[in-house]
């Protein structure tokens, strides 16, 4: 691209998505050098906390999966589509901090092996070093942690890295089965169908029966991957919205958004947050626009079911 104007929205849509997703997942940014976005997660310091790197990993993950929201916006700007790749490692660094400045910077060899493996990633995949690894397969990570994921060396042999042989892999989730089913046409549905995934029960219950008194009919999970393998065995339009909470244990909100978009692209979606989220998730997501998009907690039930009429009659 020659026009700088779209170099630069190329970038900010690019750079804002991933960064947001980061964000989301507690990462804290450091900075980005050109291309490249680079953060870390000040949690993982202890090795034996395993929801730290379950953090990491489903935030490389959803990075991935964000590729086709991140190439619709870009689509609606006219520019091209965009691939990337994600490294990942483990080690010490040495953070630094300027004296008029309040961002950090990092360095170190962990640093810079990261960058050097980066390369050995496949395009639009993940690729994590030695080191990382070797921790995450060893106790006490090792006894839960890898039932969710797979690591596949990268090559036969050691990669070289600077003078030191080292090994690099790529991340995999560990995937349920899940079969997509189309029954033909849209059924015959007197009222709206609503998708509702909140990992709250009480939150779940209190919006179907106020959505249900309006006509509506909800079929709310408080699991988000059973919701997921759910919507997958139905007709992709079975569902007129979905509502959806952010922060849930397993798929959170954003990654359930990826993937149910990968099934139905025209699916109307409502999220639901007790976080301050909605400038962020108006730069990144084409179907948030503005602040009625996203409902705030804790929400009245007229309130909800206001947001959700507007969001039907879109």
């Amino acid at each position: 691209m020659s026009n700088p104007e779209k170099v630069r929205k190329y970038y900010e849509i690019f750079l804002n998505t991933i960064a947001a997703i980061a964000r989301n997942f507690e990462a804290k940014i450091v900075k980005n050098v050109g291309d490249c976005l680079i953060f870390y997660y000040p949690e993982t310091s202890d090795p034996t906390k395993e929801s730290a790197f379950k953090r990491v990993f489903e935030c490389c993950i959803t990075m991935l999966e964000a590729r086709a929201t991140i190439n619709e916006k870009l689509n609606q700007e006219l520019l091209p589509p965009i691939s990337y790749r994600i490294s990942s490692d483990y080690g010490a660094v040495e953070i630094a901090r300027s004296a008029g400045s309040k961002n950090e910077d990092l360095f170190g060899p962990t640093m810079n092996t990261c960058a050097k493996i980066n390369s050995k990633a496949s395009p639009n995949g993940i690729v994590i070093g030695e080191a990382l690894s070797k921790l995450i397969q060893s106790p006490p990570l090792s006894s839960s942690l890898m039932e969710n994921y797979r690591l596949l060396e990268i090559g036969v042999e050691r990669q070289q890295i600077g003078f030191n042989n080292y090994r690099v892999y790529s991340l995999q989730r560990n995937e349920v089965c899940v079969t997509t089913v189309h029954q033909g046409q849209k059924e015959q549905k007197h009222f709206p169908c609503i998708l509702l995934v909140d990992d709250e029960e009480d939150i779940t219950y209190t919006f179907k029966e106020g959505l249900t008194s309006e006509g509506y009919d909800v079929e709310p999970f408080v699991d988000s991957m059973q919701a997921l393998t759910h919507f997958s065995k139905l007709d992709p339009s079975h569902y007129d919205l979905a509502i959806l909470d952010i922060r849930m244990p397993g798929l959170n909100g954003l990654q359930l958004y990826y993937r149910l978009k990968t099934i139905n692209r025209n699916m109307k979606i409502l999220f639901v947050s007790a976080l301050d989220a909605v400038p962020e998730l108006v730069s990144i997501l084409p179907d948030v626009k503005t602040a009625d998009d996203i409902i705030r907690k804790p929400v009245a039930v007229h309130d909800l079911v206001r947001a959700v009429k507007t969001a039907l009659s879109q």
